[in-house]
């Protein structure tokens, strides 16, 4: 089953490549291209939405939140399985994975979940959600392709990926719900808008923490509207959980301690022989190192948030598939070929999910990172050597045109 889901999804992949390859490559806008990229996407999307996850059972834990939050439960004290929940237990208790570990997802996320969960305790509703918020950020890329003069149909480098399209409405992971505040407060910040950028940045990092990292780069350009805002929306959004107190962070911090998976630095220097607490500690302080140096040489915000967003990718000890969905969300305004690549290769951590059902044990194979990173970086390094091979062809073409014209 996960090798036909895994094939489809290779053979998918590279028809999005082929595509891809062909927007970028057109000169005049067609006039229903955006209309087809759509259409196609939308089609899509509407067909995967009623099918049961397969892959992943974490919607079912955002179910199990918001069941908590729709009744008026705190969900940070207690896991799912402390006796102390049991009034509130249903069928979805049968579906969680790690329920002796308390819930690691934000404010904005548990609101998120309560307001699904008042509606309907289902998948499909989640994935419903999930399309209403997705409206945001089409709407919040395509504004920014506008201001940028680039043709409305590189919103198929988004819209098309089956990355997005599995994670997001097979699985319906809680990255688009980020991705989708993510994109609208950038949109926002290049309209100067900068109150309502904050509100939305701030939805975007409770929602899911990673974008936090962009704040470095915020502080060097005195965005100190936009930080106020954020941090009085967060204020807001904390505030109904506060009586959580210390268990507020407790289900994180077992995660950050403890969860490992696919993180490529991470696999290095653990071969090396860094215990895992020292691999973690040498990775916060680059990934930290990193996002101060992206604050000082990233010139747009688009840039410096998938700088900052990549960066993630390359230092976290935990790397799942998912976690690219806030990535390739920006890569119609810059299309990075490698992480276009990476966003197919990543797939091929699933394989070992029959053998983890089966046994409990999940152990991905050394050749699946190598495949994967290889992939990454080969594209780059090609994608590179073609940027300074055309900088040389246009340098010796100038210097032509000097010496005809000295002539």
């Amino acid at each position: 089953m996960i090798r036909h889901v895994l094939l489809l999804w290779g053979v998918a992949h590279v028809l999005y490549l082929a595509a891809a390859w062909w927007v970028l490559r057109r000169r005049a806008p067609g006039r229903w291209a955006l209309p087809i990229v759509v259409g196609v996407g939308l089609l899509v999307r509407l067909v995967l939405i009623p099918g049961a996850p397969t892959l992943s059972e974490d919607v079912y834990r955002y179910l199990w939140d918001g069941r908590l939050v729709a009744h008026g439960v705190n969900p940070f004290p207690h896991a799912p399985s402390d006796s102390v929940l049991a009034p509130y237990r249903s069928d979805l208790i049968h579906h969680l994975n790690h329920a002796d570990v308390p819930t690691i997802y934000p404010p904005a996320a548990q609101v998120l979940f309560g307001a699904t969960a008042a509606i309907s305790e289902t998948p499909v509703a989640w994935k419903v959600m999930l399309l209403a918020l997705e409206t945001v950020l089409l709407l919040s890329l395509l504004r920014m392709l506008r201001n940028r003069g680039l043709p409305p149909e590189r919103l198929l480098l988004y819209y098309w990926n089956p990355l997005v399209l599995v994670e997001s409405f097979g699985s319906g992971h809680v990255d688009l719900a980020a991705a989708a505040f993510l994109m609208l407060g950038l949109w926002l910040y290049e309209e100067k808008r900068r109150a309502r950028a904050g509100i939305a940045l701030a939805l975007a990092v409770l929602t899911k923490f990673v974008p936090a990292l962009l704040v470095p780069w915020l502080l060097r350009r005195r965005a100190w509207v936009l930080l106020a805002a954020a941090a009085a929306t967060a204020a807001i959004l904390y505030a109904p959980f506060l009586p959580a107190g210390s268990s507020l962070g407790a289900g994180l911090g077992i995660y950050a301690r403890h969860w490992e998976f696919n993180g490529p630095l991470y696999l290095l220097l653990r071969h090396a022989g860094a215990s895992g607490p020292a691999a973690r500690w040498i990775l916060g302080v680059t990934l930290v190192l990193a996002t101060l140096a992206i604050g000082l040489r990233a010139r747009t915000a688009t840039g410096a948030t998938l700088a900052c967003l990549t960066a993630f990718l390359l230092l976290s000890p935990t790397v799942f598939p998912w976690y690219l969905v806030p990535v390739v969300a920006l890569l119609p305004l810059h299309p990075d070929r490698g992480l276009m690549v990476f966003s197919g290769a990543v797939a091929l951590t699933y394989l070992p999910l029959p053998a983890y059902r089966a046994t409990g044990v999940w152990s991905l194979p050394a050749w699946i990172p190598i495949v994967e990173y290889g992939a990454l970086l080969a594209t780059w390094a090609i994608a590179s050597a073609a940027r300074v091979n055309q900088r040389q062809d246009a340098h010796v073409e100038e210097s032509d045109q000097v010496e005809k014209e000295e002539r």
